[in-house]
């Protein structure tokens, strides 16, 4: 791969790195019953597997494998 090619996937990289800091928070869903409760949810547990697919390949292609 040339530099170019390099600098791009590292852009891409760092913007999936970005994107999983944003989604890795608290959040809560509220359950509606008799009491309401609430249960946390993480986004970044919706996404982590899709991320680090994606991160693997992005590593895989950079170092020419």
């Amino acid at each position: 791969m040339n530099k170019l090619q390099l600098e791009k996937l590292e852009i891409i990289r760092n913007a999936l790195n970005d994107l999983y800091d944003k989604l890795d928070i608290d959040l809560y869903e509220k359950i509606s019953a008799a009491k309401v409760s609430y249960k946390i949810k993480r986004p970044s547990g919706l996404v982590s597997e899709n991320l680090e697919y994606i991160t693997k390949h992005l590593n895989e292609l950079r170092d020419g494998e």
